[in-house]
């Protein structure tokens, strides 16, 4: 067990990495750090047919460079008996969306671990995070499908489920002076016909800041394509507080490093591989680009990225939600207060009805 100054020390390696101005938050911290390798990435190495060596990436926060260590897990095979490498990738990626998203409809379920960091127990069903990303896919693609439906099956689940929580990745700077180890699911077990996850200190952050509940969920959920799911969240992350007829830019080596895109030797290639992906995504209005020269060659762009009306319309919406849920107040019961909106009743007599209930109790718990 970790004595009190280790744990301290931990804490202060993990200020000094991701917190070192007040206008860097750990929902944005948590999603530039590169967590995920896809199966064809080049650049891993295979000590042998079975058996990867971890695999480096350099990505920055705040203009300074770090390097994301992520060592795979190493899963028995059920066909073949034997263990193997595997890296998360998006089927990861999805499913551990679809557990924050769950995980978000549940705050009350911060708790602390031995060492006094927070952490977020989960009870869920395999149905539920099948449910979680199907719902999302009906959303967004106007669709009818049932869970069972959904891309994944509980196999598929469960192994996603194991990769997530065997892998690891260990955040350095260059010199390799300064380390953060971390999981992204903490532990995992099955407890009265319900599978509880265990997520640490970060995730749970990023869940209780309400970063994620301003996000057009659905959308992130229901990509299909590793690059398009990095690109939704790095969107959704900078229009956290859009307002209308807002844009983002971003180079075109940012966008490179931030979705992992596999860029070509022809930055001409990269270039209309990004702009065809952006015009596949619907949030997205319009986009400009303005290419960066030394005489004839490239050597960089930039991305004027211009969301549409309803994107914005629909962040501006869930931050209203977040707002009314990050100071909750708790009434005699210990259930939390949620401050009503117009926009969750069907008429004004309800709203007004709930808004007056709402004042009593608030008046209760500020007093008691």
């Amino acid at each position: 067990m970790k004595n009190s100054k280790q744990v301290q020390h931990s804490k202060d390696i993990q200020l000094e990495l991701f917190q070192s101005t007040q206008r860097l938050n750990l929902s944005e911290t948590y999603e530039a750090i590169p967590k995920d390798v896809y199966i064809k990435d080049p650049n891993i190495e295979w000590i042998n047919d079975d058996i990867a060596n971890p695999i480096e990436k350099i990505f920055t926060i705040e203009n300074q460079t770090f390097i994301s260590e992520i060592v795979p897990a190493t899963i028995k095979d059920k066909k073949t008996k034997k263990f193997k490498s595997r890296f998360p990738d998006l089927r990861e990626a999805r499913i551990e969306y679809a557990i924050i998203s769950l995980a978000s409809k549940q705050l009350l379920n911060v708790d602390t671990d031995k060492e006094n960091n927070k952490i977020f127990v989960l009870k869920t069903t395999y149905y539920q995070i099948q449910k979680e990303i199907i719902d999302a896919i009906n959303k967004q693609e106007n669709k009818a499908l049932k869970p069972y439906d959904c891309p994944y099956n509980v196999t598929s689940i469960k192994e996603a489920l194991e990769v997530l929580k065997m892998s690891s990745i260990r955040v350095k700077d260059p010199e390799g002076g300064t380390e953060y180890l971390f999981n992204r699911i903490k532990d995992i077990y099955l407890k009265d016909k319900k599978v509880v996850i265990e997520l640490g200190n970060m995730i749970t952050n990023y869940i209780s800041s309400g970063d994620w509940k301003a996000t057009d969920q659905s959308s992130i959920i229901a990509s299909r394509g590793r690059n398009e799911i990095k690109l939704r969240v790095l969107l959704n992350m900078k229009f956290r507080y859009a307002t209308l007829g807002s844009s983002y830019s971003s180079s075109l080596s940012r966008l490179v490093e931030y979705t992992d895109f596999a860029k070509s030797k022809d930055k001409r290639t990269t270039i209309r591989r990004i702009k065809y992906l952006l015009k596949s995504m619907p949030e997205i209005e319009k986009f400009e680009v303005n290419l960066k020269k030394e005489g004839n060659s490239i050597i960089d762009a930039v991305f004027k990225i211009y969301p549409t009306k309803e994107f914005v319309s629909k962040i501006i919406e869930n931050n209203k939600v977040t707002k009314r849920t990050k100071d909750v107040l708790f009434d005699e019961q210990g259930k939390p207060l949620i401050e009503p909106i117009q926009t969750d009743y069907s008429n004004s007599t309800e709203f007004q009805k709930a808004r007056k209930k709402y004042n009593v109790e608030k008046g209760k718990a500020i007093f008691k």
